[in-house]
């Protein structure tokens, strides 16, 4: 599928998970198939997603914490290389206020952006 630590266009990723090309949580068939992660955006991820308000992204969000399973995680290098982190699952999923400001502090996004925190845990692979 993917090798750890190697660069992938999103082009690349696509034809092998699907989904929306520009979203940062693609999605097929309903479920989310992949993550693709600005670093300035969520600046503790891979194990930490902030999800924003915008309605296409807050349903991702939703959805991802309640499918189970793991996705493959792509941190954002440069404009068209995601590096691949692995495989995650999500452990916890935070929607209050409270548990979201912090991470919009060290973030590009503003408090009132992020309203989902995901919190990620890798999966280990033989």
């Amino acid at each position: 599928m993917f090798e750890l630590g190697k660069s992938y266009t999103r082009e690349e990723i696509h034809a092998v998970v699907g989904g929306n090309k520009h979203s940062y949580l693609p999605r097929k068939k309903g479920k989310v198939v992949a993550a693709c992660l600005r670093p300035d955006l969520n600046p503790d991820a891979p194990n930490v997603i902030l999800c924003n308000s915008c309605p296409p992204e807050r349903t991702a969000g939703e959805q991802l914490a309640r499918q189970g399973g793991a996705i493959p995680v792509f941190l954002k290098q440069t404009t068209s290389n995601w590096a691949y982190q692995g495989m995650f699952r999500v452990l916890s999923s935070e929607t209050h206020p409270d548990a979201c400001a912090p991470h919009a502090a060290r973030s590009a996004w503003t408090a009132g952006q992020i309203k989902q925190v995901l919190k990620l845990e890798k999966q280990v692979q033989f």
